[in-house]
């Protein structure tokens, strides 16, 4: 085989690989990755509702604390 034959050869060889290259990396999310994502969601919305069920009896805890107050103040006010 002479020289220019082999060098259209290569080149032809490393353009299809390229190519493939290019096209993998450009195809969508893959089992993996969509799984990664569907927990990283579930952990945020875990985290959400956990602070929001704190926020809430914290709230609790305060509106106890001020009726606590009420009536102490109520018995040694009267």
């Amino acid at each position: 085989m002479n020289t220019l034959y082999l060098r259209k050869l290569s080149v032809s060889l490393l353009m299809a690989s390229l190519g493939f290259l290019s096209l993998s990396a450009l195809a969508g999310q893959d089992s993996n990755q969509r799984l990664m994502i569907e927990q990283t969601i579930k952990q945020q919305q875990q985290a959400k509702a956990t602070e929001s069920a704190k926020k809430q009896a914290d709230a609790i805890k305060l509106e106890e604390c001020k009726t606590m107050i009420d009536q102490t103040k109520h018995t040694n006010g009267s």
